[in-house]
């Protein structure tokens, strides 16, 4: 299971909690645990979110922008296929 589905169910089973606490469902205490899972949730989210730098760019993108950096000699011809093949991974 992904960090990113972690972090959604998080945020979710708080959320219901919290409400749950509202309308009576669940006890007070229950809903302030619901409350630090929400929160913990979109702290994780927000967290994986920010830290790939690659986020705004299609996979195409990323891979041709390596091309460019192989074409200028920048990375050598085994580190492109290295990243090429990181990022048809990360598809999967």
């Amino acid at each position: 299971m992904k960090i990113e589905h972690v972090s959604w169910l998080l945020y979710l089973v708080g959320s219901l909690l919290v409400f749950g606490s509202w309308v009576d469902l669940v006890p007070t205490g229950v809903g302030w645990i619901g409350w630090l899972m929400a929160l913990v949730g979109w702290a994780v989210g927000s967290r994986t979110r920010s830290s790939d730098p690659h986020t705004s760019l299609s996979t195409a993108e990323q891979i041709e922008k390596l091309d460019l950096l192989r074409q200028r000699n920048v990375i050598t011809e085994e580190d492109f296929q290295q990243q090429k093949r990181r990022l048809l991974d990360h598809l999967q």
